[in-house]
């Protein structure tokens, strides 16, 4: 190809992803569409965009049920760098494995109700967290939540999803960066019961940690609270193996809690 023929290329391949970016703005589940930037970003060298738009790509086709074309993107997906495009390949592995049937039952052994030293231990790191992000009221208000005879959710950015939903989402990228733990669409994942078995209901309903998929004997494990050291260490102990930590939009742990013990969920 001529130098001059390539810029014509080049030209009409811009055209028509300038073409493209404008209908997945309007319809972003559109697999053509994803398709067509998938294959063309990485000839334009745009490797981040190249690996968002596979990644889009392999969510669209688990929704639509396209098991074998889902499989078909993995060595690609593989791949990728960035924590979406991972995330998807987790995903993407799963649909050929068997999901386990074990609703979590782990915790059965435990007390119904946690001990007052842990959750003194769980309002404080939370209202420290809250300290942190400048939010004093959420602070106090979690300073001031009665021990009672059941498990809640005990969580800064669950109580400022409720009562300040304007700063939740800043703080949210604020921690990902502080803590290098990147954030994850939790709700695109099925809680993993057999590992939410382990860790007990103490760690998953009062501290918010929510395994979600397993990888090469690594557990990745969805958080509220990402400069937790103590939780950090509770959670790799109960588990017995590496364990990857992300952090989660607290609606989304919410829900997920929900499915693993369906009852009332109610946060702080």
């Amino acid at each position: 190809m001529s130098t001059e023929e390539k810029k014509k290329f080049d030209a009409k391949l811009e055209e028509g992803v300038a073409y493209f970016e404008q209908m997945l703005a309007m319809m972003p589940d559109d697999r053509t569409t994803l398709e067509f930037l998938a294959v063309v970003y990485p000839q334009m060298g745009e490797k981040a965009k190249a690996e968002h738009a596979l990644a889009e790509l392999a969510r669209v086709l688990v929704k639509e049920g396209d098991s074998e074309s889902a499989l078909a993107l993995l060595p690609r997906l593989e791949e990728c760098e960035s924590p979406a495009a991972k995330a998807m390949a987790v995903r993407v592995k799963a649909l050929g494995e068997p999901r386990p049937e074990l609703v979590p039952e782990a915790a059965s052994s435990e007390p119904s109700v946690p001990p007052a030293a842990e959750f003194a231990r769980a309002v404080e790191a939370e209202a420290l967290l809250a300290e942190s992000l400048g939010e004093a009221e959420v602070a106090a208000h979690l300073r001031s939540l009665p021990d009672n005879d059941r498990l809640f959710l005990v969580s800064a950015l669950a109580t400022m999803a409720r009562e300040r939903p304007d700063a939740c989402e800043p703080a949210i990228a604020r921690l990902a960066d502080a803590h290098g733990c990147p954030p994850v669409p939790l709700d695109a994942f099925e809680p993993d019961r057999e590992a939410a078995g382990k860790l007990g209901e103490r760690l998953v309903k009062l501290r918010g940690a929510v395994p979600f998929a397993r990888l090469a004997g690594t557990f990745l494990v969805a958080v509220l609270n990402p400069g937790d050291e103590e939780l950090r260490r509770a959670v790799t102990d109960a588990l017995g193996e590496k364990v990857r930590f992300y952090l989660a939009d607290p609606q989304h742990v919410e829900a997920a809690i929900a499915k693993l013990w369906p009852e009332e969920v109610e946060g702080a």
